[in-house]
């Protein structure tokens, strides 16, 4: 083992483990202008980024305060090739006096540059490793807001990255604020087409008002509605699992369930989902 002290250049704030595993990421992402390669392995998440070379010091002052504290709560693991491929772990402790880095090889020889980089974040359970793999992911395609099942409540309170509201489908993760765009825009920004779909199977099937098709509905009134085209072909492909279609006879519009039962819909009917499939289904309708 060989080790080094160092003077940090950054400090870590005062923020939940998650989001500081979010804020090493994205310093990760802007300090080598690379996204990771990233992949669960049960309870553990992987970063790998194909480097040329990292200078071990100055990567020690820029992350080692934010990798030490993330290791208080979650063991954090980092590697690195030294010469002659020599493989080389990286560790940050903290006496409470200096900042140290210490280099685990072989060898036991200290390099100054070290080829490429692996982080490994050992979480409690799979579950965890799976929302924090969600969030990163989201994170380093700067999004601004990603949603989530519910599955993943009690972690998310646990780490203050969302207040959860039970009225709504998902749990929405905001990111980053958007300056242009209201809070329930960014929340549907958010969804996935997966996620859309199973807005409207829970519609079609149960008949269940959703506070996502209010946002929808208004955001369609002013015109502004992101990724409107994953709403069309959604609501289509779900039309097709549940067996739904609909006709044009004698000049009216006519929905039918799998046993020829006519649905009634309606583009004035109260219920803002119901506005929405009228709107995809019939655009031209006045």
């Amino acid at each position: 083992m060989a080790e080094r002290r160092f003077a940090p250049q950054t400090m870590a704030t005062d923020e939940s483990p998650a989001m500081l595993v979010i804020c090493l990421i994205r310093s990760l992402k802007n300090w080598f202008g690379q996204s990771s390669r990233t992949q669960t392995d049960g309870s553990q998440l992987q970063f790998g980024y194909e480097l040329l070379d990292l200078p071990v010091q100055e990567f020690a002052e820029t992350f080692g305060p934010l990798i030490y504290e993330i290791q208080r709560v979650w063991p954090v693991q980092a590697f690195g090739l030294g010469s002659q491929d020599e493989l080389v772990g990286l560790s940050f402790p903290n006496d409470g006096k200096s900042a140290v880095v210490r280099q685990h090889s072989i060898s036991g020889l200290w390099y100054n540059e070290l080829r490429d980089l692996y982080l490994c974040i050992q979480f409690p359970e799979p579950q965890t490793a799976e929302c924090m793999s969600r969030l990163l992911n989201a994170a380093e395609y700067d999004m601004e807001a990603v949603a989530l099942e519910w599955k993943y409540a009690d972690f998310l309170e646990q780490q203050k990255l969302c207040r959860i509201d039970h009225t709504l489908s998902f749990c929405y993760v905001i990111l980053q604020e958007a300056e242009d765009q209201s809070r329930t825009g960014v929340y549907l920004s958010a969804l996935t087409a997966q996620q859309k779909c199973e807005l409207w199977r829970t519609f079609l099937e149960k008949g269940l008002p959703q506070p996502e098709f209010e946002w929808l509905r208004n955001a369609l009134l002013q015109g502004d509605i992101p990724n409107w085209i994953e709403w069309h072909l959604a609501l289509y492909r779900v039309l097709e699992e549940l067996g739904i279609r609909f006709l044009c006879r004698d000049g009216q519009f006519v929905l039918l369930d799998r046993q020829g039962k006519k649905l009634y819909f309606g583009i004035d009917h109260g219920n803002s989902a119901a506005q929405v499939l009228m709107k995809v289904l019939f655009p031209l309708r006045r």
